[in-house]
């Protein structure tokens, strides 16, 4: 064979090949598992930012205003549940009050370690909102302290919901987005808890003064 057949031999079979190929090379490439959550409210110093692709455990706004609201709530929680053992008169309301102490005094263990992995100052005290909670719920006793209490417990969860919930979704750090996911049922299943001791609570309540 000359040489010029050899080069349009394997001139010939360049393009056979390249024909074969040419349908895989034609294959969209696998979708890319998102990386990255939410960098849109990333700090300015965020690394990556500039990029678009923050550092998948990078804190943003949302992490930072979730981790510090949170905190102020669970502290909160676990404070006036000490107060049902003391000033309320029903055994469901004790009983729900030793869940939340258990369940959110967790919760607020597991949030502290977070807050420092993230560089994140949690607030140490009650914000006016919850002391003036406090003050009033001291001042109560009886069926009174009961109602006002787990009615009060029926609007926390119900915000803590949707903190989670935002959270879930604006959260730019995986491990604060991870807790605010593993988090939400038990917060759940604290809403449902307290509208049912409400109801027994209406129920026991004598003819005429059921609300």
């Amino acid at each position: 064979m000359s040489t010029k057949q050899v080069v349009l031999t394997l001139g010939a079979l360049g393009v056979v090949l390249s024909l074969v190929e040419s349908p895989r090379a034609a294959e969209a490439p696998p979708a890319a598992r998102p990386e990255y959550a939410n960098p849109a409210f990333a700090n300015p110093d965020t690394p990556g930012l500039m990029a678009g692709k923050p550092a998948a455990e990078a804190s943003n706004t949302a992490d930072v205003i979730f981790l510090k609201q949170l905190a102020i709530g669970g502290r909160a929680e676990v404070e006036l549940a000490k107060l049902t053992g003391q000033r309320g008169d029903s055994a469901e309301v004790d009983q729900f009050g030793k869940r939340m102490t258990e369940d959110h005094g967790r919760a607020n263990s597991r949030l502290n370690s977070l807050a420092r992995g993230a560089g994140v100052d949690l607030p140490t005290d009650l914000d006016a909102e919850h002391e003036a909670a406090r003050r009033e719920l001291g001042a109560l006793d009886g069926s009174a302290f009961d109602l006002r209490y787990i009615d009060g417990q029926i609007k926390a969860h119900q915000a803590t919901v949707q903190l989670l919930t935002h959270e879930i979704g604006s959260g730019q750090n995986s491990r604060v987005r991870d807790f605010a996911a593993e988090t939400l049922p038990t917060v759940m299943e604290h809403l449902e808890m307290a509208r049912a001791v409400r109801d027994q609570l209406i129920r026991s309540q004598p003819p005429g003064k059921q609300r």
